[in-house]
């Protein structure tokens, strides 16, 4: 087993782990998801494909995001008595038309912006690329945030990841982003179920 193979088996079996957590959202995910990610970094970087590269290090980086909003939030849920069972709650914030306006204007820069960029780079699918970095920057925005759309975001990024990732003969991950996009149909039932939104929220829309 090379170096290679290695690093992609590691971030099957963390990024399998990473994504039970998340539909549970145990806060103790973004530890798993952080030394996930700069494995997965790793394999692009070998890989020449710069846009997931960078990808990557965004994932870390807003990992310790999450470790922030997520504790901030849950210790918000606690504060106003609305936990249902200790384990079980799922604290969510409600989507705005800010928001919605900001991840539009993101797709309409990033997909073109990236795909020039990895083009003259060299990347070896730059279509691909720009797709699925574009809208996985968006989905880790809202899971940082706890919107419960970002499962849908992720269905859709991980679909393009599959393809990517049989154009670069990455077998591993496309094993890992297929069991990604059947547990997140389970993710968003749970989230569902289980969720509620802070108090101090505004109504959805605003």
């Amino acid at each position: 087993m090379n170096l290679l193979q290695f690093l992609q088996i590691f971030t099957l079996v963390t990024g399998a782990i990473y994504l039970i957590m998340q539909i549970l959202q145990n806060k103790y995910m973004w530890y798993v998801y952080i030394p996930s990610c700069a494995a997965q970094a790793c394999v692009y970087l070998m890989q020449s494909t710069w846009a997931f590269f960078a990808l990557n290090l965004y994932y870390i980086v807003m990992g310790f995001v999450g470790i922030y909003n997520w504790k901030k939030d849950a210790a918000e849920l606690k504060a106003e008595g609305k936990e249902k069972k200790k384990d079980s709650t799922i604290h969510l914030n409600r989507f705005t038309h800010k928001e919605l306006w900001i991840s539009a204007a993101i797709v309409a820069i990033g997909i073109p912006a990236i795909y020039f960029a990895m083009k003259a780079l060299g990347d070896p699918n730059p279509l691909l690329d720009s797709f699925t970095t574009t809208l996985s920057i968006i989905a880790t925005w809202w899971l940082t945030r706890s919107h419960i759309q970002q499962w849908f975001m992720w269905i859709i990024a991980d679909i393009f990841a599959i393809g990517l990732n049989i154009s670069l003969g990455n077998w591993w991950f496309v094993a890992l982003y297929s069991f990604y996009i059947l547990s997140s149909f389970f993710g968003v039932w749970n989230w569902y179920k289980n969720g509620v939104y802070l108090a101090e929220q505004v109504p959805e829309g605003n």
